[in-house]
């Protein structure tokens, strides 16, 4: 009998020779590793060969629930797409929310696996615990929200889908995998990953239950965390709101990097007219991932003026990267940018990052119209910012450079682009500045997925958005010393939280003893604080060591001098800031147990977590040893 929580079958699926097979993990894989990237990082190490080319066939592509995916869990309904990464060469991972997670649970299974490619265009068809590939000639092409539209045509309201728009299917680096129209598994170009196997869609419909051991336990437990949860101030930011209720603050702020991480609030003084109030005067609905009472979305429309659209509400992060990064005010053209992101299947983060950088390379004289089409890249020119959006959706043009992301139109335009080209190991840089929290240099360098906000450190100590009560002590942001075991503790919790497929939105507001109970009640099996933070442990450090085997180490990725004040801002609140990041990392991977030098983990380290199968591959014995 499968672990409670979990459906006990992982699919593995031949691209190559169109098979697939099923596998039931044991009780202790699921319990040491939960799911999402947790589970998904013990597959592909087991799985997959180390050097393999991101976009060839031996690399293997994950899609992973956690679970609390599908369960009264606050918040639990994430799923995980994992590969390794094109943009990055490490590490790739993202997830999203919405309702594809609960669905694939609900069609009987915790995962897939996929290897190989096929040749021509294919979907996965998964309903009521079986599984069968069928071509997908007539959806290749088709954006994500027409695809969504025939895929309910076909297979009712009810169908589940994740899939890539017609960016992914050219491979382009900034393509993701998008669901519910608009719900993005944003981050590692994992969009190309799907499209390098001729993989348009995963589909999946059911109706089976998550089996809970305690329900009645679980119940009264969530109804005591949920009461608590209401009065969080984020938490009725987010309900309110979304994350577009905190794009002004953080500005003023100097949290929302503006001008290509150059400039400071002063260069934008109406960041007001994208956030809050403003971004609620186009919603016409709210929206709500499945069965999530923080409810933090919305779907938006703009029916008059040159940028008519109906979409998802942009996020917070969205608004930054068009808008602050752009100096970009007009916020129909930037939810004009995010419908054309989410029906091509583009990461709006990198995309606007992008945009922002060519901006900056047109300033500087290293492209001209010539080179653009004739479209100009000057700052704040809505018009421009939504034409270049459109040519790196369609790949069309100067998009064709910029579709990539930053650092590989930076090689291509030359004439030292490379100093406007904002990124960590491949990866743009989201919409949090470690010049205000420094934590955050820290997370952008050293996770497994570099340039990554969404994992969680110090920084959110600093930043007052750890969970209440996981940090007590009081300490100064920027006293550099003495901060590796606070980032190791955030850290951890956050990975067993996140693996386990809960909503980071939840988990914040939320003590971290509710992960403890919350684990303990659906999987029949007891979870301490200490539990979480060994298994967060156990997850961080077998996704470093999945980069480590592959001959990367994170401690070599270079930072740019923007992001840590070098040199430092001469005007706004963060004016004279340096990041001391070596202090910073030195003493999260001390805290960690990996080497301070290279971020390899010690020996004892692994043999601790149960890691003895990596053991050999990052401490191989000497040649001769006996």
């Amino acid at each position: 009998m499968a672990v409670p929580g979990t459906m006990g079958k992982i699919l593995l699926v031949d691209l190559t020779n169109q098979k697939i097979s099923v596998e039931t993990p044991g009780d202790d894989v699921y319990l040491n590793y939960l799911g999402g990237y947790g589970l998904g990082a013990y597959y592909l190490y087991k799985l997959q060969k180390p050097g393999v080319d991101p976009l060839g066939p031996e690399n293997h592509l994950g899609f992973f629930t956690g679970p609390l995916t599908g369960t009264a869990a606050p918040s639990g309904n994430r799923y995980f797409v994992v590969a390794k990464s094109p943009k990055t060469g490490t590490w790739g991972d993202a997830n999203s929310g919405g309702a594809f997670g609960p669905a694939l649970k609900a069609a009987g299974v915790d995962g897939i696996v996929f290897s190989g490619a096929s040749q021509e265009p294919v979907y996965l068809l998964v309903r009521d615990g079986k599984a069968e590939l069928l071509p997908a000639g007539d959806w290749w092409g088709l954006d994500t929200n027409d695809l969504e539209d025939k895929v309910k045509e076909t297979y009712g309201k009810k169908a589940g889908l994740a899939s890539i728009g017609p960016a992914g299917e050219r491979m382009a680096l900034l393509s993701c995998v998008i669901n519910d129209k608009g719900r993005a598994a944003g981050r590692s170009g994992l969009g190309a990953v799907m499209g390098s196997k001729k993989l348009k869609a995963v589909v999946a419909i059911g109706d089976a239950p998550v089996t809970v051991k305690e329900p009645e336990q679980l119940k009264e437990a969530l109804s005591k965390y949920r009461e608590g949860m209401k009065e969080q101030g984020m938490y009725k930011v987010l309900n309110q709101y979304g994350t577009a209720g905190i794009t002004a603050g953080a500005a003023a702020s100097g949290d929302t990097p503006i001008k290509n991480w150059a400039g400071s609030p002063g260069d934008f003084p109406n960041a007001g007219e994208i956030s809050d109030d403003k971004v609620l005067a186009i919603q016409h609905r709210k929206y709500a991932c499945w069965r999530c009472s923080i409810a933090c979305g919305g779907e938006t429309e703009v029916a008059e003026g040159p940028y008519t659209s109906h979409n998802h509400k942009p996020e917070y992060e969205t608004l930054g990267a068009f808008g602050t990064l752009c100096l970009n005010d007009n916020l129909a053209s930037i939810n004009r940018c995010n419908e054309i992101c989410n029906r091509q299947g583009l990461d709006t983060i990198s995309t606007g990052c992008t945009v922002a950088f060519a901006i900056e390379c047109y300033e500087n004289g290293l492209i001209t119209d010539k080179d653009t089409g004739g479209i100009q890249l000057k700052w704040g020119n809505h018009e421009a910012i939504v034409k270049i959006t459109e040519a790196i959706a369609n790949g069309t043009g100067f998009g064709k450079v910029l579709q990539n992301g930053v650092q590989r139109a930076a090689d291509e335009i030359g004439k030292n682009a490379e100093e406007f080209a904002i990124h960590v190991g491949g990866e743009e840089i989201p919409m949090h500045d470690p010049r205000l929290n420094p934590g955050l240099a820290t997370s952008y360098k050293m996770d497994a997925t570099p340039g990554r906000h969404t994992q969680l450190s110090a920084w959110t100590a600093e930043a007052q958005f750890a969970p209440p009560g996981l940090i007590t002590e009081e300490f100064d942001k920027y006293t550099y010393t003495g901060k590796g075991r606070i980032h190791r503790k955030v850290s951890n919790h956050y990975h067993t939280s996140t693996a386990a497929g809960m909503c980071m939105f939840a988990w914040v507001c939320l003590p971290p003893e509710c992960m403890a109970d919350t684990l303990t009640y659906v999987t029949g099996h007891t979870y301490t604080l200490d539990d979480i933070e060994k298994t967060g442990a156990r997850i961080a450090t077998l996704r470093i060591a999945f980069n480590l085997r592959d001959g990367v180490r994170n401690v070599d990725f270079p930072v740019p001098g923007r992001l840590i004040g070098r040199p430092p801002l001469k005007e706004g609140p963060l004016a004279g800031v340096t990041v001391d990041l070596d202090t910073q990392v030195r003493e999260y991977l001390e805290a960690m147990g990996w080497d301070p030098r290279t971020g390899v983990p010690t020996k004892e380290t692994l043999e601790e977590l149960g890691l003895n199968f990596v053991v050999p591959d990052l401490h191989p014995e000497p040649a001769g040893a006996v």
